[in-house]
């Protein structure tokens, strides 16, 4: 059966090869966490498998073929293990950059609030 493309898919698509550089930002949270997921779960069905083959499979041939899954499995692992601590440390950061601006805001608010009761307390100070 042949396949079909979608002409907004491969809008889509093109649009994304000619931007120059992607920032982190481009990339759909969600998007991101559904990916991670499903690459977990790959490798734990890659991992399964390979046990399951080890028990049966003594030639060398075979040890060879575990072999090379397992390190592929192990790059894989460390990647998305390092993808998911920059992730965290990134919404740690906004969330701190969005807590910097509320306090900074709450503070303007307080000092402008404090002036304002200090200079009416002045007025009634001098007037009375």
């Amino acid at each position: 059966m042949p396949l079909i493309s979608d002409p907004a898919v491969a809008a889509e698509n093109a649009a994304r090869r000619a931007q120059k550089k992607l920032n982190p930002e481009d990339i759909d949270s969600d998007w991101l966490d559904d990916m991670v997921k499903r690459l977990f779960n790959e490798l734990d069905r890659q991992m399964k498998q390979v046990e399951d083959s080890r028990t049966g499979s003594a030639d060398a041939q075979g040890r060879a073929a575990n072999a090379r899954t397992l390190a592929s499995l192990e790059r894989t692992l460390e990647r998305l293990s390092r993808t998911e601590r920059e992730r965290a440390a990134q919404r740690t950061s906004k969330a701190l950059t969005k807590d910097g601006n509320r306090r900074a805001e709450i503070e303007r608010k307080i000092a402008r609030i404090i002036g304002i009761e200090f200079e009416s307390s002045d007025l009634k100070g001098t007037s009375g």
